[in-house]
């Protein structure tokens, strides 16, 4: 149906809202986007991670609720998106829509998704970006409902998400979209 994307985001900011926290294998200690919500979860990921009951292997999944914190409504997706060194557009494509479909069986149409650092691959970085990009317009452009995400994409620029959202909209001339850049 349509797509509303939020890049004025932050986890003060949308502290109701679930979150989508993708993962690589090899990502310890957390840090960045994975780093803050481990902080709100009071270092259990980090726990389950180091005492091995969550390997993020490609399209692990594991919901995880906030308990003691000031945001007892959060719910976090933790998904597994395999080995960094292994990633390339079309794995991310992949990867992107089971991880919608996860959420949209799960019934959740807004949320922050938070990817992790993508730099350091040996991929074209905006051919990443524009997989998923591509991937999340396409799945909601064809669902019956609105969505509605806020971006937390470790050290990526907002211009690179715009023009990846931008040239996913070209791909697909009939999705719906907007970008709000700043809130008021």
């Amino acid at each position: 149906m349509s797509l509303v994307i939020n890049l004025d985001t932050s986890l003060d900011k949308s502290y109701a809202q679930p979150v989508a926290l993708c993962l690589f294998e090899e990502k310890m200690p957390l840090h960045g986007c994975a780093g803050m919500i481990d902080w709100e979860l009071c270092g259990e990921l980090s726990r389950m991670i180091a005492g091995k009951r969550f390997v993020s292997k490609e399209k692990a999944k594991m919901l995880l609720y906030l308990r003691l914190s000031c945001m007892p409504e959060r719910k976090v997706l933790v998904y597994g998106m395999g080995r960094k060194h292994t990633l390339t557009p079309r794995k991310m494509s992949l990867l992107t829509e089971d991880l919608m479909n996860t959420l949209s069986k799960l019934s959740i149409r807004s949320f922050v998704h938070a990817i992790p650092v993508l730099y350091g691959i040996n991929e074209d970085i905006h051919g990443l970006l524009e997989s998923v990009a591509y991937s999340i317009l396409k799945f909601t452009s064809a669902a019956q409902y609105e969505y509605k995400l806020g971006l937390m994409w470790d050290n990526i620029s907002q211009m690179d998400i715009v023009s990846s959202f931008k040239g996913a909209v070209s791909a697909l001339p009939d999705a719906s979209l907007s970008i709000i850049e700043k809130e008021d």
